[in-house]
């Protein structure tokens, strides 16, 4: 059994996959959550940029980094600061359901 795999295909779905979470990510936040929205834009922008390196593959340069190795190398900062948000996240939320309590 061949099993055969698109490649423009798998692109454009993964692509798709990532662009639609993130845009109702901002939506969401921006409605809800005012004084986050900004955070949550940044993030979704930082992304979109290390999803390009993805997307538009360039070879080695001298041998040594391709698009993919920077597109790794992005991922470690992109994922402290999504680390980050998502504490001052719980904080937000927190406090905004203790004083919605007391």
């Amino acid at each position: 059994m061949k099993v055969f795999f698109y490649a423009d295909l798998n692109t454009k779905v993964c692509v798709t996959m990532a662009v639609l979470p993130a845009s109702y990510l901002g939506n969401l936040g921006g409605c809800f959550w005012p004084s986050i929205a900004m955070e949550i834009i940044c993030d979704r922008g930082r992304r979109g940029l290390a999803m390009v390196l993805q997307t538009f593959d360039f070879p080695p340069y001298k041998g040594y980094v391709d698009a993919h190795a920077l597109w790794h190398a992005t991922t470690i900062p992109l994922a402290f600061l999504w680390w980050s948000f998502i504490m001052d996240d719980a904080e937000f939320r927190t406090s905004y359901h203790l004083k919605k309590v007391k």
